[in-house]
């Protein structure tokens, strides 16, 4: 009977030995493979995210639009009303008579922060372009106190047209 476990056991190890080879041939291919993915999905990343560089690159209306809320948000509305608006701008409050020109609507923004005695706050919610079209839609709000103490948060869409790197036309949406 020694001869019998002797000869299992020996069967045993050499079978074991051969898996071991096997699963360390299996590992080194696999290994391979993974370096081989992981090359691929390197350059495939790169590729996507130069794509995605150069999608945002091409979105001038939709930039130009974040430049200006950004601006109005830093330095006021008027500053960048000036450096954003065309001289034939149309600008319209919901369903009321469209303000022609930069001279009347200047007026208008100029009178309506004169009424504002303290700016609480204010954001950005959705901002998208339609670069065919050169038209920027964008949600935002602002928390004033006007002169007198009413306290309010307003909220609304402004649809922009531009025309070159300025607005031609601009429609705003809210609760009124």
């Amino acid at each position: 009977m020694t001869d019998f476990v002797k000869k299992v056991t020996g069967t045993a190890k050499e079978l074991a030995d051969t898996l071991v080879d096997k699963a360390e041939d299996a590992f080194d291919v696999l290994s391979d493979k993974a370096e081989d993915a992981f090359e691929v999905v390197k350059e495939r990343g790169t590729e996507l995210r130069d794509r995605a560089q150069a999608s945002l690159r091409e979105t001038p209306v939709l930039n130009r639009a974040k430049a200006l809320k950004a601006m109005s948000t830093e330095e006021g509305v008027l500053p960048a009303f000036e450096k954003y608006y065309h001289e034939d701008v149309v600008m319209q409050e919901n369903d009321e008579e469209p303000r022609r020109g930069k001279v009347a609507n200047r007026e208008f923004l100029t009178q309506w922060a004169a009424n504002v005695e303290t700016v609480h706050g204010g954001g950005l919610g959705a901002i998208a372009s339609n670069e065919a079209d050169q038209v920027s839609m964008v949600e935002s709000w602002i928390e004033v106190t006007f002169v007198g103490g009413n306290r309010q948060k307003l909220q609304e869409v402004a649809i922009q047209h531009w025309k070159g790197d300025k607005i031609i036309r601009e429609r705003f949406y809210y609760k009124g």
